[in-house]
């Protein structure tokens, strides 16, 4: 299905900033924040009904955001994409008043859209070089995907089965064959809080229930899973993403919001404590990092160099940042309904 290109909506960036690779700081020290030389100007979404969710990036800077409310007369879903100038366009989903979207997942060139019909599991691919939107066959008997992850490789996605049990797939021709389902029973009854897949068989997984969080990792592409322990003053892990062997996410404690890093597959984790509220991270391919959350209910962004972080100026950022992605070069944040997109170089 052809996208449908409503409109275009530029975004100014003022000053753009040069970071080099990241070098979090030893465990429990706080970067000391720098004077911003970023000004950023948010460009609102095109529906205040239906608020954004989330985003991701392919590698060639093309970024993909995605929301979805079920109040009123049933589901509804938006979707918006940005090119690697800033530019944020209408996806044009299909005529479905019943779709829930709920996952987004890029790789190199492509993104995986993925959420429920009633009983069912939806999923489209978008291609960054045509702006298509087709319909892909996701796993047989799911009724509804809960996680995406992609990379060059392989995509992981997990769906719920008809008997309430989620399930784990996987795809190496971006989402258009799967292996079968294998059901996480230990997942039954909790949420997906990530889902992080470096390679075809290496995956870490976290689920949160009211109270507790637990991480589970697989080396042999999801035929068993083993529980992976955090520290304990971890609340929750939150925007987990793992290259090779290399982890970045933000861990959430009873003192606050923590930039965690593993170099070692999801163990030996040294933090960052952070002074506002973070909800997610984001790297490029050269490490350079961004930071999304908010600050005394405001919105906030900010970037990380070496042991120093540099918090970015907003405009017309409305209310606090959800979600933030990254590709090569470029990165995309959304608010509810604000989305910003910025370059990120080393």
């Amino acid at each position: 299905m052809r996208s449908i290109v409503s409109r275009a909506r530029p975004l100014r960036v003022v000053v753009a900033l040069a970071l080099g690779a990241i070098l979090l700081a030893s465990c429990g020290s706080s970067p000391a924040p720098r004077s911003s030389a970023v000004h950023l100007t948010g460009t609102p979404a095109l529906s205040f009904a239906t608020p954004l969710s989330s985003v991701s990036c392919t590698v060639n800077d093309v970024c993909v955001a995605i929301g979805a409310t079920s109040t009123g007369s049933g589901p509804t879903s938006v979707a918006e994409f940005a090119t690697p100038h800033g530019n944020w366009f209408n996806l044009a989903l299909p005529s479905s008043a019943s779709i829930l979207l709920t996952s987004v997942g890029c790789n190199g060139a492509q993104c995986l859209v993925a959420g429920s019909s009633p009983g069912a599991d939806v999923l489209w691919l978008f291609d960054s070089h045509t702006h298509d939107l087709s319909a892909l066959t996701p796993p047989a008997g799911g009724i509804g995907v809960s996680a995406l992850s992609c990379n060059q490789l392989v995509c992981a996605l997990i769906d719920t089965g008809a008997n309430g049990v989620p399930r784990f797939s996987t795809s190496t021709d971006a989402g258009v064959t799967w292996t079968d389902p294998s059901p996480l029973h230990f997942a039954k009854g909790a949420v997906v809080a990530d889902l992080s897949c470096p390679s075809a068989v290496h995956c870490a997984l976290g689920v949160a229930t009211s109270t507790s969080f637990s991480l589970y990792v697989t080396n042999d592409a999801g035929q068993s899973w083993q529980f992976w322990a955090t520290p304990s003053s971890w609340n929750v892990l939150n925007s987990l993403t793992c290259t090779t062997t290399t982890c970045v996410g933000v861990a959430t404690t009873d003192q606050g919001s923590l930039l965690v890093r593993s170099k070692k597959f999801a163990v030996n984790w040294r933090s960052t404590t952070l002074l506002n509220t973070a909800s997610s991270v984001a790297c490029t391919q050269s490490t350079s990092c961004a930071i999304a959350g908010e600050q005394g209910g405001d919105a906030w962004l900010a970037l990380v160099h070496q042991a120093s972080l540099r918090n970015v100026k907003l405009k017309y950022v409305p209310s606090p940042l959800l979600d933030v992605a990254c590709g090569a070069k470029v990165c995309a944040a959304i608010a509810v309904t604000t989305l910003v997109s910025f370059p990120l170089s080393s």
